[in-house]
């Protein structure tokens, strides 16, 4: 008895005799998570993240249209032809919201709300067990505890409704309810690519249970890979929604080291991992040096708490694992490891008192107090986080960047073929429907279906390729290139600025070049390609020496520079690309012949990709040393004094650093 009256109160969950009482808790948690969270999200006219614009375009089409076959958004995809759509049900879901609102963000606003007052509300509901009607507060202080979780669930993305999912599916496991399993595992089918987790989760629940707790439910792995058949084969896009998933699921992670797929499949480092969530593992242990004895029930209970623990243990042990290894399942594993510690202490036949422990002074303070501490520590970050949530969603003043998409897509005309990197695609694909672009939602789609493309594309939007008007209009077949100024498109943007065969057509936070055809008479194109032994004599070491003149019948006899075969390419090139000469990456000579009626001088810009000489009439014309990358505007200008009739211009031009880059430069007239 002394034992007992000296024991601190436990916060003990009523009774629950009836199915209305979690029901209406849920409700009540749903409503009290409701209104603040509509409140946060439609301050701005914009969603965080450019993957919920897809989202909300996909969703917006099935409303107005039903359910496509056919990605008419991404020409180059592989979700272009069949779609094989891997969040199908998340997307009809969400169709009303994008279809109905007065504009589809707002629908998106107001459909995030929704998700996560959802998924406040089931996290509440699933540990009122063990804290009672203050589990109502558990939810928003998750929030608080781990900004990385909250970074997370601050996206209109179908990894919320995936957990949702999950997490009602662990508690039918400790329930039993193995139909409802099966449901469950259907369901997580249709919303998320990543069917295998959930089915791995429940093998490895049924593998635990068999070998540690000689409990053999066969039913745990027989209704969920029901669930998923029946979800796989009924998918509208089958069997193209299989092909979809080995690309995510298998080829994304095979080539993730050589793609550009975000920081948030790669691990956080030490130090971040900690001070973003500090005041996540201070909780935790404030909790757990907060238990107290309470009883552990009847049988069926301590059963109940016991599958529970274990299965948010092997759930919250997997998505740890994987957190480490990539950010992005902070989304999981916090919620996780919350659950598995409540019932933990549950199975234990313990539960939370009113006061906590302190172990180096063997006394004890109110937990309310106690709890200051977590929320002290994890204060700082949490404003931190918060300033740099806001200056990211911020869309400026009078809503500048939302007219700034408003105004790129009216300058897109219906049927436009656009050139764009994956991550701004949804963006355009929902502020302009009306054109089609090249890939979206992640690099492997492209470099997987057209990887020949996909280098392309990369070599232009990084400013790697030295002809972009050309690769656009031929290589990517476009008529615009549009990107973003927060893609680190610099180098891309100093290769457009003063070419004449691109005319801006937007500029503001987004960019939108047309690509024009036949504007390409300034550059000297037609060369001839010297013999390596007649070429000898073009050295820069004898550059202030004057060269012999070769005959225009010899000349004539040199292999001309092949031009692009195709007719459109042709009147769009002007860099002269000696890799299609072959593959020796040495250095190239290639002379052009220039008629005049009268001696008068030119200004040439030579702007080659590395070293290079040119000659006028075998007199030394411009010198370029070191590794330039044929920037037009940043090249070489130079005084061609032309005498009457023809003259002669050699060029010699070696590679950069990188033998098996880019080669060859561009000459072009100046005024």
């Amino acid at each position: 008895m002394a034992k007992a009256a000296d024991s601190p109160p436990s916060i003990e969950p009523p009774p629950i005799r009836s199915r209305t009482r979690p029901i209406a808790f849920f409700l009540l948690t749903f409503v009290v998570a409701l209104l603040p969270l509509l409140a946060f999200f439609t301050q701005e006219p914009q969603l965080y993240g450019n993957d919920a614009y897809y989202h909300l375009a996909i969703a917006r089409t099935y409303f107005e249209e039903g359910i496509v076959d056919d990605l008419r958004w991404v020409r180059f995809s592989a979700l272009g032809e069949g779609f094989g759509d891997k969040e199908v049900l998340f997307h009809l879901l969400l169709a009303p919201f994008a279809g109905l609102a007065a504009n589809p963000v707002l629908g998106g606003q107001i459909a995030l709300s929704l998700l996560l007052a959802g998924l406040f509300a089931s996290i509440a509901v699933l540990a009122r067990p063990i804290l009672g009607n203050w589990a109502i507060l558990l939810p928003f202080w998750l929030v608080f505890a781990s900004t990385e979780m909250a970074w997370r669930w601050v996206r209109l993305r179908p990894e919320l409704l995936s957990l949702l999912v999950l997490l009602w599916a662990l508690w039918a496991i400790a329930q039993r309810r193995f139909r409802l399993l099966g449901l469950l595992a259907l369901i997580y089918t249709l919303s998320y690519t990543a069917f295998h987790a959930f089915l791995g989760l429940c093998v490895l629940i049924f593998l635990f249970q068999a070998l540690a707790r000689r409990d053999r439910q066969i039913q745990l792995l027989l209704y969920p890979s029901l669930g998923v058949g029946i979800g796989l084969i009924a998918h509208p896009h089958f069997p193209k929604n299989i092909e979809i998933w080995v690309l995510q699921s298998v080829e994304y992670f095979r080539r993730q080291g050589a793609l550009d797929v975000g920081s948030e499949i790669r691990p956080n480092f030490t130090d971040v991992t900690l001070m973003v969530n500090l005041g996540f593992f201070i909780s935790v242990i404030v909790l757990l040096l907060s238990t107290v004895e309470r009883g552990r029930g009847d049988s069926e209970e301590r059963a109940t708490n016991r599958r529970a623990a274990d299965a948010f243990a092997i759930a919250a042990t997997a998505f740890t694992v994987l957190y480490l290894l990539m950010s992005r399942f902070s989304t999981y594993a916090f919620p996780l490891i919350t659950l598995w510690v409540l019932y933990e202490i549950a199975s234990r036949g313990r539960g939370i008192g009113s006061s906590t422990r302190v172990p180096w002074r063997g006394g004890r303070i109110p937990l309310a107090l106690a709890l200051l501490v977590p929320l002290a520590v994890g204060a700082p970050e949490a404003r931190r986080q918060w300033q740099t949530y806001r200056s990211r969603i911020d869309a400026g003043p009078n809503d500048l960047r939302v007219r700034d998409r408003e105004e790129l897509a009216a300058a897109l005309p219906t049927g436009a073929k656009v050139a764009a990197t994956w991550r701004q695609t949804p963006v355009y694909m929902l502020w302009a429907p009306q054109a089609a672009y090249m890939n979206v939602l992640d690099p492997v789609f492209l470099a997987a279906h057209d990887p020949a493309r996909h280098t392309l594309q990369n070599r232009v939007f990084t400013g790697e390729e030295p002809d972009v008007p050309l690769a656009v209009g031929t290589g990517l077949d476009s008529q615009y290139l549009a990107y973003s100024q927060y893609e680190g498109t610099e180098d891309l943007s100093a290769r457009l600025a003063t070419d004449s065969r691109v005319v801006q057509r937007h500029h503001g936070f987004n960019f939108l070049w047309e690509i024009v055809p036949e504007k390409n008479g300034s550059f000297l194109l037609d060369w001839r390609v010297v013999p390596h032994e007649v070429a000898e004599a073009l050295d820069p070491a004898k550059a202030k020496r004057s060269l012999e003149p070769r005959s225009a019948v010899e000349r004539n006899g040199w292999l001309p520079y092949p031009r692009s075969a195709n007719p459109f390419g042709a009147a769009l090139e002007g860099y002269v690309d000696t890799r299609r000469l072959g593959e020796d990456p040495g250095c190239v000579a290639l002379s052009h012949e220039l008629s005049s009626e009268s001696e008068v001088t030119w200004q040439l810009e030579l702007a080659p990709w590395g070293p290079s000489t040119a000659w006028l009439n075998g007199n030394l014309a411009v010198q370029v040393a070191g590794e330039p990358h044929a920037v037009l505007g940043e090249g070489t200008i130079f005084a061609a004094n032309l005498i009457e009739g023809l003259n002669v211009l050699d060029v010699l031009t070696c590679p950069g650093k990188d033998p098996l880059g880019p080669r060859g430069f561009y000459l072009q007239r100046i005024g």
